[in-house]
C-alpha cells in the first residue's frame, strides 16, 4: 500500500489497485526500458496514465506477473 503523486494529477492517490495493460507495451529498446498503459483505481476515482521508463532486463515478457512486478518497482518513483 502506497500514495502515489504524478504531475498530471492534482490530487495524491493513495492505496489504488493498480493494473497494467500489457496490449499496450511500448518498447525503447536503445533504453532498455519499456512504456506500458497503467490504471490506479481508487475507491473514489480511475486515474490512467502511460508508466515509461520501466527498466528491464530484456524485452521479452512470459507473464502478466513479471510485467506487474516491474511496473510496481517503476512506480516507487511517484511514491510520496
Amino acid at each position: 500500500m502506497a500514495t502515489y503523486k504524478f504531475e498530471q494529477f492534482k490530487v495524491e492517490i493513495t492505496n489504488p489497485i493498480v493494473s497494467a495493460n500489457e496490449n499496450t507495451i511500448q518498447l525503447q529498446v536503445s533504453k532498455s526500458t519499456i512504456a506500458v498503459d497503467v490504471l490506479l483505481e481508487t475507491k473514489d476515482a480511475k486515474f490512467g496514465l502511460l508508466l515509461d521508463c520501466i527498466k528491464v532486463e530484456n524485452l521479452n515478457y512470459e507473464s502478466y506477473d513479471n510485467l506487474m512486478v516491474r511496473v510496481n518497482e517503476r512506480l516507487k518513483d511517484f511514491e510520496v
